[in-house]
């Protein structure tokens, strides 16, 4: 309803009436919130304000730049009322490089008299509007729109610049320099960001809000502050009493897996015990074919982040632990304080990378041992003015675990460094270092003396406001503060790990690829090392193309190791991922070359009739592939017998049979009944020959017209001077 002015006459209504309008203001309120930091070097945004006003016949509300909460697509985020002024950003590609197309919706109720919205990310470009008008009073660099009062649902269109660009070093630095771009295919950009001002009626009825939500046309999803443009598959897991969301594009190769991801969020948003979790966490997998990105993470928003998709998750320099750890950071920070930020995030990631037993405490230490080295080691960590690179990374990483450490050791586990950021979160205004020494001190007093909470304080101010560093603990240190290193069982497939066997070869082959033949077998060794301080369990898959084929488990004692091994025979050529333990192997499987011959010998130059000969063929394989196929061993002609040729690479051998001669005869001359035959050694695409002499044994015939086998003309001729001798005695007296 609306309220008119009165004119009261009297000093007593006047003080009634007074008293209704503090009452009245009183109850409405002012409420306000403050936007979270990026994470990531970023200007904070402006506060968000609900004000109200009382200002003759209408309410007045306002709110400034901070992006809400958003919902993917668009869903979330409204309230259940009809008083509540409904901002919508459609987000799309356009065909403009460099830029998105944004529609910024409005759905006004009826109680709302005026509405003003101002554009913050809109480009020089020009805006379509339907409903609203250009604000006469505004800012000539401001794009500030009223509403017309009479369109239902009013709306602007507009180009807004997708990239952003950094120059970033350090441990999160990349090569290249974008934070934010549009890639032509796909976009990973920035929500729009937006202030809004307007007027109501009916103070009776309650107070007219605004609420924001962020939406993709097309394909696309969208969150409170980052919003990623193309095809892409959504993953969803609710566990440390948190939902998160994963988005994997189609043009990322993401080397962490959704499962692996989940992971190392719900062991962080468990060990955090530093405030309340946000109810989502959003997060993207952001492509690198194509685009060089100036950092390996961002976190944005309140829980919004991304991440390069050739990250793994689990390491002791983990990316996706580090970001999700800025969403766990409440606080705005002072410069003196702002080394935290980063400091606490980098020892984190490697501290519940060992506490997972993803990490062993060799990767733990050397992690934190970066910040003993100069020039970081010698940098002020309460004066960035100091800084010549990124100590907050470095140096404040090891500051910031000598602290967990000292505290764990005072209080025997009652406090550590969560303590200090619960207290840090709690605070209203930005934190300084002082804010830091005190929170450090509090957290000690809890379960020490105030003479050891006095020390620890000292000893964390020398780290911070000195140039001054630390050494890294060793284990038996770790072990006083933190307990027994859990099992850390790890996998490794060796060098000599790979091998390829059956009755081509049998010794380790290269990888990447692993090459073999059809038919053959790739023999697989996994060491297994456990470099914890307690046992632990093992579970390990041979897949092939995503099928597990076999599976190996069992237990490993702190500081042993065993081996694993595994086999699989491939029958048909074609390519195959491979993945065991954490190794990716391509196989490629080819048809054998086909073996060389390359001469033919026999144990024998000539031999008597139906006797047999050894013979061996010399055979070779020229090729970068196992070769096999049948030889053949032919006389005169004859296929007589086969062997199989398998070859390794490179590799020369030999082919034998025992091959039985026939009979001997007279028709090639050689005289006496010899035989000369051709042995011949025959592969698939050359042969060589040699030749084998048969001996007969020249047995005496008859004399026969036809040259009878047995008499030749000398023998005949000698025959008949016998007869006639004989005859020539027999007529003497």
């Amino acid at each position: 309803m609306t309220r008119s002015g009165s004119d009261l006459g009297g000093v007593a209504s006047l003080g009634a009436l007074l008293l209704v309008v503090l009452l009245l203001v009183g109850a409405i309120g002012v409420a306000g919130g403050a936007a979270g930091d990026d994470g990531a070097g970023d200007e904070g945004l402006a506060a968000a304000t609900h004000g109200v006003a009382l200002g003759g016949t209408a309410f007045h509300g306002s709110v400034g730049p901070a992006p809400s909460r958003g919902t993917g697509s668009g869903g979330a985020g409204q309230v259940d009322d009809g008083d509540a002024i409904r901002l919508r950003n459609e987000l799309s590609l356009t065909e403009e490089p460099g830029t998105v197309g944004v529609t910024t919706r409005a759905e006004i109720p009826d109680r709302v008299t005026e509405f003003r919205v101002t554009l913050l990310s809109a480009n020089d470009d020009a805006v379509e509007a339907d409903g609203f008008e250009p604000a006469d009073d505004a800012d000539p660099d401001a794009s500030a729109w009223e509403w017309d009062g009479e369109t239902a649902d009013p709306s602007l269109t507009y180009a807004m610049d997708a990239n952003d660009t950094v120059s970033e070093a350090g441990p999160l630095g990349a090569r290249g320099t974008y934070r934010f771009v549009d890639a032509g295919e796909w976009a990973l950009v920035r929500t729009p960001r937006t202030s809004a001002s307007w007027s109501y009626t009916g103070q009776y009825d309650g107070q007219v809000r605004l609420t924001r939500e962020n939406a993709v046309d097309g394909e696309g999803v969208a969150s409170q502050a980052v919003a990623f443009l193309g095809p892409h598959e959504e993953y969803v897991r609710e566990a440390g009493g948190q939902r998160y969301r994963l988005i994997v594009p189609d043009a990322a190769e993401a080397e962490a897996t959704p499962e692996e991801v989940f992971a190392v969020f719900e062991s962080a948003s468990t060990a955090l015990q530093v405030g309340a979790r946000d109810e989502t966490v959003f997060a993207v997998v952001a492509p690198t074919d194509g685009v060089e990105w100036g950092v390996r993470g961002l976190q944005t928003g309140d829980a919004d982040l991304w991440v390069r998709d050739v990250e793994p998750a689990g390491t002791t320099t983990d990316v996706w632990t580090h970001e999700y750890v800025h969403t766990r950071q409440a606080y705005r920070a002072e410069a003196s304080g702002r080394w935290l930020t980063e400091a606490s995030a980098t020892y984190y990631a490697a501290l519940f990378a060992l506490d997972r037993g993803a990490a062993d405490f060799e990767a733990f230490e050397r992690t934190l041992a970066r910040g003993e080295r100069d020039p970081d080691a010698s940098a002020v960590l309460a004066d960035p003015g100091t800084w010549e690179r990124n100590p907050d990374y470095t140096k404040g990483a090891l500051v910031a675990g000598e602290i967990d450490r000292r505290l764990r050791v005072a209080t025997d586990g009652s406090a550590s460094l969560a303590t200090v950021l619960r207290d840090l979160n709690a605070a209203d205004e930005p934190v300084s270092n002082a804010d830091v020494l005190d929170a450090v001190e509090a957290a000690a007093a809890e379960g020490a003396d105030d003479g050891t909470a006095a020390a620890i304080r000292a000893e964390a101010e020398r780290l911070t406001t000195t140039r001054e560093t630390t050494e890294t603990w060793d284990r038996a240190a770790h072990v006083e503060a933190f307990g027994e290193t859990p099992a850390q069982v790890g996998y490794d497939v060796p060098d000599d790990g790979v091998r390829a066997t059956g009755e081509y070869r049998d010794r380790p082959v290269a990888r990447d690829p692993v090459e073999l033949v059809a038919g053959e077998t790739l023999a697989l060794a996994v060491d297994v090392a456990n470099t914890g301080g307690v046992a632990g369990e093992y579970d390990l898959a041979l897949t092939v193309d995503g099928e597990s084929v076999a599976t190996r488990n069992g237990s490993v004692q702190g500081g042993a190791e065993t081996t694993e091994r595994f086999e699989h025979a491939f029958a048909e050529p074609g390519t195959y991922a491979v993945r065991v333990g954490g190794e990716r192997l391509t196989v490629a499987v080819s048809e054998p070359a086909p073996p060389s011959v390359r001469g033919v010998s026999t144990d024998a130059d000539s031999v008597a009739a139906g006797e047999s000969v050894r013979v061996t063929g010399a055979v070779g394989n020229d090729a970068g592939l196992p070769a096999g196929g049948d030889v053949e061993f032919r006389v005169d002609g004859e296929t007589v017998a086969t062997a199989p040729a398998r070859l390794d690479a490179g590799a020369e051998g030999t082919v034998e049979r025992t091959v039985a001669l026939g009979e001997a005869g007279a028709s090639d001359g050689i005289g006496g009944g010899d035989r000369e035959v051709t042995v011949t050694v025959v592969g698939p695409e050359d042969e060589a020959s040699t030749t084998v002499v048969v001996e007969g044994d020249g047995p005496l015939g008859e004399v026969t017209d036809d040259e009878a086998p047995g008499f030749g003309p000398v023998v005949a001729v000698v025959a008949l001077l016998a007869v006639a001798g004989l005859f020539g005695r027999r007529g003497r007296p």
